[in-house]
């Protein structure tokens, strides 16, 4: 996970978070939040001495940056090296699934963008083949993908699979 996920993620994250669901779920969700929320702080934090630095301005001064000026370009790059950056936020131990599951009874709403935003914060127990889309052994699988981990071949076929490297000959 990187600070751009981080980042775009914030405004789902509230929309979320304010959506009622049970006190146990609730209170996982919560302390996710605030890990993710102090992960954006330490970003806005560096954006906005970046601003400062990039301007020549003192912290707390007005600062802005006008499009369509070297400024602009310099901020532009530097602000996405920032978000390219990798953080040790783990993901959080719930699925995703469960948590729509939970609150879909609600009136509130979730945009699917909000929802791919939010996804890959969660677990999945969407298994994958990590086979190349082209292998034998991934037709064998009953997944529609074939990237990511998880089972391959059924068990009682195996022996079917090529040997060819993959997790399939295991």
């Amino acid at each position: 996970m990187n600070c751009g996920h981080v980042f775009q993620s914030i405004t789902p994250w509230k929309k979320l978070a304010a959506i009622q669901m049970k006190p146990k779920l609730a209170y996982k969700i919560l302390k996710y939040v605030k890990k993710v929320f102090a992960e954006n702080d330490v970003i806005e934090k560096q954006r906005i001495n970046m601003v400062y630095e990039i301007t020549g301005t003192a912290p707390g001064a007005d600062a802005k940056i006008e499009p369509n000026t070297p400024e602009f370009e310099t901020y532009f790059k530097r602000l996405n090296e920032i978000l390219a950056v990798e953080i040790g936020l783990e993901k959080i131990d719930l699925k995703f699934e469960d948590v729509i599951e939970s609150v879909d009874e609600k009136d509130e709403s979730l945009s699917v963008s909000d929802l791919a935003t939010l996804e890959e914060f969660f677990v999945s127990d969407d298994p994958k083949c990590p086979c190349p889309p082209d292998d034998d052994c991934c037709d064998k699988v009953e997944q529609p993908a074939c990237s990511g981990d998880g089972p391959v071949c059924p068990p009682d076929e195996k022996e079917d699979c090529p040997d060819d490297g993959c997790d399939c000959d295991k």
